[in-house]
């Protein structure tokens, strides 16, 4: 990409000027290089370097964009719903990361059918600028079709040929790329299938209802009779459109007529709940790498709450039978992530003694008394940890009982409901006999006031800061 510009200075003056664009501008240049290309204008633009620099502006407005419909954005839409920004751990069944498309398309070009895909996307370029709707569909027919079967025939062959297999995986990046293209290939083959059910469908399938059901299992049931090696991905191309993926269970149920795990899992749907419980095992993998008392547990709260939906929707929606292949992988996540959140939480409550410490006062023999220590600065690191893992743990709670720590959270919430009553009355007793007034209310009575808000809400919070304005005008002798 940055090959299309030998001078590097110049390179950066583009670049600069670029991403500087408003995005309302930069959809527009988009379009005309779009164009440009479907028309073989682009011959000394530098398109890959201006798509690079332009696309993150694009991407900030919301809505439709407009775009030229290139020959490569129309090949693609049957496997659209198969997409994803970027990969994350190993390959997933029936998920593309958008990378792959590029090599992909120039293996086809280049290797697979060099002698036919390059006239395949000039036909299409010429039917899209004459607008001829009839003869793009059949030209793009014929292109996706053609594509799917060498796609294929690459990834049987590679199985057996070691030499195509080191030549293709080198071609494309990886053998994750190549196992990326054969869920291309096989969206492909059904494409027609695959858009005209995409056209029935929401865009964002809120509710997999019995509508939605009825409409998938028709186009799945025609596809299977016709060619039941690629009917999974009627499916996997649906569960990309679900708010909640796991519903795609309902479909594997309804055509295995079972709700038992051990019966789907025999049948090619089988695949969909694999997919669940990889995207759960990496998640709970990236999870376990981060270092307790290191990494703080508030950035990683969306993945947690991702992983526990998952496995609560899926043990929702079928029967895991008890040691059961399945049931003993959702177990097993669930038990590596009830230790992970406990080892990282292990160390809240001597975070909140370090933030608000208190100490004992009185002559040995005699009951002490319990005083807010204010002779130190406030930790201000141990306060954010504190923050950091109180939050988390606010953002979780709904999800506790699924990720297997139920206990270890209501444990937490005693022990800080007692340690937060003891410490407000202490700081403010502390603050009333004070023979120097603090000109202003002290960190530790402002981090107390949040922790507050955080578990009873903003009243207490607010009630507690009227206390504390009320004990710094106090003059009562000192203790």
């Amino acid at each position: 990409m940055l090959d299309e510009i030998s001078d590097a200075q110049k390179a950066s003056r583009l670049s600069s000027y670029l991403t500087s664009l408003p995005a309302g501008m930069a959809l527009k240049l988009l379009s005309g290089i779009e164009r440009a290309v479907v028309a073989g204008e682009e011959a000394g633009l530098p398109i890959e370097f201006i798509r690079h620099a332009v696309r993150p502006v694009a991407r900030s407005l919301e809505g439709s964009r407009p775009g030229y419909a290139t020959a490569q954005r129309r090949f693609c839409l049957p496997f659209e719903d198969l997409l994803i920004n970027q990969r994350r751990g190993r390959k997933i069944p029936g998920l593309v990361p958008r990378s792959s498309i590029t090599p992909i398309w120039e293996a086809l070009r280049g290797d697979l059918l060099p002698d036919t895909f390059p006239s395949l996307i000039e036909n299409v370029s010429r039917h899209i600028l004459q607008g001829d709707n009839e003869a793009l569909g059949a030209s793009l027919s014929v292109m996706r079709q053609s594509a799917a079967r060498a796609l294929l025939d690459a990834g049987r062959r590679a199985r057996s040929d070691p030499a195509f297999r080191e030549m293709i995986d080198k071609r494309l990046g990886s053998a994750d790329v190549r196992d990326d293209a054969v869920d291309i290939a096989h969206a492909l083959a059904i494409g027609d299938d695959i858009l005209s059910l995409s056209q029935k469908l929401p865009d964002e399938i809120e509710e997999f209802d019995e509508g939605c059901l009825r409409l998938v299992r028709e186009t799945y049931d025609r596809v299977y009779k016709e060619a039941p090696d690629h009917s999974l991905h009627v499916a996997l191309a649906v569960m990309g459109r679900m708010e909640q993926p796991w519903q795609i269970m309902r479909l594997a149920r309804s055509i295995a007529r079972q709700n038992s795990d051990l019966l789907i899992a025999r049948t090619d749907l089988a695949a969909l709940g694999e997919r669940l419980l990889i995207q759960s095992e990496d998640i709970c993998v990236r999870v376990c790498a981060l270092r307790p008392g290191v990494t703080s547990l508030e950035p990683m709260a969306e993945e947690v709450m991702q992983l526990a939906n998952i496995s609560k929707g899926f043990r929702e929606e079928i029967d895991l039978v008890r040691y059961g292949e399945w049931e003993k992988r959702v177990f097993a996540v669930r038990q590596k992530m009830s230790t992970v959140i406990g080892d990282h939480l292990a160390r809240f409550e001597r975070d909140l003694h370090g933030a608000l410490p208190l100490q004992q006062a009185g002559a040995f023999g005699k009951a002490g008394v319990t005083r807010a220590d204010l002779s130190k600065r406030m930790s201000l690191e141990k306060a954010e940890k504190v923050r950091a893992s109180f939050r988390f743990m606010l953002a979780t709670w709904a999800r506790a009982d699924v990720l297997g720590v139920s206990q270890i959270y209501r444990d937490l919430r005693h022990m800080l409901d007692a340690y937060l009553a003891l410490y407000t009355e202490a700081l403010l007793t502390e603050l009333r006999f004070a023979a120097q007034k603090p000109e202003m209310e002290p960190p530790a009575a402002a981090f107390a006031a949040e922790l507050l808000g955080l578990l009873e809400g903003e009243e207490a919070a607010a009630l507690f800061r009227r206390r504390v304005q009320v004990a710094l005008r106090e003059t009562v002798g000192a203790a």
